[in-house]
Order: structure tokens, then sequence, then C-alpha cells
């Protein structure tokens, strides 16, 4: 009786394990990036691990949403900004409240204002509360996959009667760009997992991989990443170490609070390369003043 209780337990275990050798051995992508984060200096049984992980999924539609969907969207009333609910900008306004302290704390430090930092956690998370499905290392690794000639080719075939410009010179070139890209924040995404001591295949965030209040890349976050709350780790998941690095980032980039407005301009487009998203900041900045 034993022996047959156990028997349906290990069966499944055999089934679970074969399905995963079968999934890397059928998509050469996976081999692909796993030798990419070896010669990265990425561990090979952990880079092993990781491709072979149940919960890495191959996800043609991350690279569909990145390629076609990831620019920010335009108001139809006034095409130079984004669509901003007022409601977000009430709510901008007692966050700068209820979080003084915090927000006093980076702008003594950095000499970045709260008013700037809340308006960009408006519009790139709702102060944090915009919900964050994807899982980042499946953003990337899907990304990343790319890189396989044949597996690019195989997604314009299947995906070019909806999507014509996958076929377009521009967009291949594009796409490339964007792989091995993703490629190199892999690396910093598990710089990251170790440094807080975390599961990288748990963390979640934005289809384009962004993470947090403050929607960090991991190589952004690895670089100005700070603790804001002593805990001795630097999360962009947690919102004091958010707006402090939000500051940092800044400030590197030339914030100033009496700067030109050229150059607060140039510091945001460092933070989101779309002028859209420039003069969106811009607009809820101001009206966070009134």
């Amino acid at each position: 009786m034993l022996h047959r209780r156990f028997l349906h337990p290990m069966l499944v275990i055999v089934v679970i394990l074969m399905t995963v050798f079968t999934a890397g051995a059928n998509e050469p992508q996976r081999r692909v990036v796993e030798t990419l984060l070896v010669a990265e200096g990425i561990d090979p049984e952990q880079a092993q691990t990781l491709m072979r992980d149940p919960r890495v999924s191959v996800l043609p539609e991350i690279v569909l949403k990145n390629l076609f969907y990831s620019n920010p969207r335009p108001s139809k009333r006034r095409p130079d900004v984004m669509e901003v609910d007022p409601r977000q900008i009430r709510r901008g306004r007692s966050f700068l409240t209820t979080h003084g302290e915090m927000l006093a704390a980076a702008e003594k430090r950095f000499g970045v204002s709260p008013r700037i930092i809340t308006a960009i956690l408006i519009i790139e998370s709702w102060l944090g509360d915009y919900p964050m499905p994807y899982g980042v290392f499946n953003a990337y690794v899907n990304l990343a996959f790319l890189l396989d000639h044949d597996y690019l080719k195989d997604l314009q075939e299947r995906y070019a009667e909806q999507y014509p410009k996958l076929k377009d010179e521009k967009t291949l070139a594009r796409a490339k760009r964007k792989a091995t890209w993703a490629a190199g924040e892999l690396v910093f995404l598990l710089y990251l997992a170790d440094h807080l001591e975390a599961d990288p295949l748990s963390f979640k965030g934005s289809f384009a991989g962004a993470m947090g209040p403050g929607q960090f890349i991991p190589s952004s976050f690895w670089t100005f990443g700070i603790d804001g709350d002593g805990d001795g780790l630097a999360s962009p998941f947690n919102m004091a170490d958010a707006t402090l690095s939000m500051a940092n980032y800044l400030r590197r980039y030339g914030w100033r609070e009496d700067a030109p407005l050229e150059q607060k301009r140039k510091a945001l487009w460092y933070y989101n390369r779309s002028a859209v998203y420039v003069n969106t900041v811009l607009m809820v900045y101001e009206e966070l003043e009134k």
C-alpha cells in the first residue's frame, strides 16, 4: 500500500521534469540566452536552471507589445501630452502631504523637489498603485529570444500579416537592438535579485520590464538605486528607496529646480525618451503647484 500511495506523486514529478527538459530541448532560443548569460559571468548552473524553469514562457505578445505599443500614447484632445485623470492630480497633492518627510529627504540630499518626483510617480505607476502583472524576467528573456535568428524568422512568418512592419528592415534592426539590450538587462536583474536575496522570477513589472513605483529598469536601478528607509537594501519596489533613487537619477542627468526649461526637459527625457512623456510630466508638475 505504501508503494502504491507514492506511485502517483512520483509519476507527476517525472512528467514535470520531462516537460521542462523537452521545452528546453525544443526551444533553442532558450539555449541562446543561456549561453549569453554564462558569457556575461552568470553561473552556468544558475543560467541553465533559470532557462529551464517552467515559469519561463515563450510569449510572442511580449515582443509585439515592446515593438509596437511601448511609446506613450498622446491624448486625443491634446496630441502633445498623455491623458491624465484629474483624480490622479488630486491624489498627487495628498501624496505630497502624506509622504512629505520622505520626499523632503530626497530634496535635501539631491535638490530635487517633491513635486517633480510625485509627477513622475503619477505618470509611471499611479503613485505605485497601477497593476504590474508581467514577470520581469519573462519580459526580458522574450526580447532576448530574438537573438536566435530562427526564432525571429518564425515570429515574422507567424505575425507578419497582423504586423506588416515586422518585415521592414528598420523594425528588424530595432528588434535586434532591443534583444541585445534585454540580454544585458537580464544580467542586472540577476545582480539585483542576488542583492535582495530574492527569486528573480518572482519580480513583477510592466511588459517592458520596468519595476516598482518609479518604473526602473534593472541597470538603471543598479546604478542609481539607494536605500531610502535604512533597512540595508535598495529595492525598486520600496517607495522610500524608489523616491530617493529617482532623485539621484534626475540630479545626475541635470535636473535643478532653478534650471532653464530645456535643461529640465533633457533630464526628464533621459528618464523616458519621449517628448510626449516629458510634456506630460511637466504639465503634472505645474498642476501640483496649484
